[in-house]
């Protein structure tokens, strides 16, 4: 009767054990599936030897990720390369990286950018000494930055990932004669809000700050740069300028949005497997530096032209929002 007795206890555990190795296994096969579908069947199959002697590429956080992978690649077709970021440390493993694989390229720079603050912005641009500098990559950006607000008292998200960097290219179209402007925006664009009749609801710090609204602060933003990529475009027709998207990368943007669960974690030491590396997505960034027949003010992803969304097709919020920027720097800077 106990052996009965204990049987019958055991049981539950026993199928709950049964269901999540089960499960588990269907996870491992999905996996497996799709690491291997990826590997034959790479997203990006562009494929261009051109190269970039003698212009000068500008990106920013160059220092790791896909802007450190977007300046290998083009170090490798001999463009000059400055990495602009805040660590220097890792800015100059990277050099170091890629001097020791391209011996024979070009020079290759680290310059301290801090986009944190717009005054420091405009001390970056005017402390910068070289002669030209062709090709603008405004690559840094941030999800879930434990900073709610910029040196400018602006919410972070919003002055990193798109005012830092509309007032970077503006200062840098003043200084030099740009050829090309890149802005990393994000296939999570769609997902951004920017209300036309509140503007500066964009620079406010949300009453509260989780996953989900971080990633909501950082669809705004990258939608937000997709505005400044197209009115760029119409306002200075002798630069191209261009939007993209690298794809889902396995990078560390995202680092300081813990995982909920302890099964996402565990699912997350899989992600390599599974989706692209920061050298496969960093391949739109360089199609874009490359490629010559590309529209000004379109929108680009897995190395082609892409359509963008409803959201992204407001011709008034274009212009108010260049408007706002503006004036917005003008206040935080004069």
């Amino acid at each position: 009767m106990a052996d009965s007795n204990n049987g019958e206890k055991l049981l539950p555990y026993l199928i709950k054990g049964a269901s999540y190795a089960f499960a588990g296994s269907l996870a491992l096969c999905a996996i497996g599936t799709l690491a291997i579908r990826r590997k034959l069947k790479p997203k990006n199959s562009w494929r261009n030897n051109k190269t970039l002697e003698g212009l000068t590429v500008l990106i920013t956080g160059g220092n790791s990720g896909l802007g450190a992978a977007a300046a290998k690649d083009l170090a490798k077709r001999n463009a000059n390369v400055i990495i602009a970021c805040r660590t220097r440390d890792k800015a100059m493993a990277v050099i170091k990286e890629i001097k020791t694989e391209f011996p024979q390229s070009p020079e290759i720079v680290y310059s301290h950018l801090d986009l944190t603050s717009l005054a420091k912005t405009k001390e970056f641009v005017d402390d910068l000494n070289v002669d030209k500098v062709d090709i603008l990559i405004n690559n840094a950006a941030v999800w879930g930055s434990p900073d709610p607000e910029s040196g400018d008292g602006i919410e972070h998200t919003f002055a990193i990932n798109y005012l830092a960097p509309f007032y970077l290219t503006k200062l840098m179209i003043q200084k030099y004669s740009l050829q090309r402007v890149l802005n990393v925006s994000s296939g999570l664009y769609f997902q951004g809000k920017i209300d036309p009749n509140d503007f500066e609801n964009l620079t406010r710090v949300p009453a509260t700050l989780d996953k989900d609204v971080y990633r909501s602060l950082y669809s705004t933003s990258k939608l937000a740069q997709i505005y400044h990529s197209k009115e760029l475009a119409k306002r200075y027709p002798e630069i191209k300028s261009f939007s993209l998207h690298p794809g889902l990368c396995y990078t560390d943007l995202a680092r300081y949005v813990k995982p909920q669960s302890r099964i996402l974690s565990i699912l997350g030491r899989f992600l390599p497997l599974i989706i692209r590396t920061p050298a496969e997505g960093a391949q739109t960034y360089v199609f874009c530096c490359v490629e010559d027949e590309l529209e000004s003010g379109g929108y680009y992803g897995d190395c082609e032209s892409e359509s963008l969304k409803s959201v992204a097709c407001d011709s008034a919020i274009q212009e108010k929002l260049w408007e706002f920027s503006e004036e917005l720097i003008q206040s935080k800077t004069s």
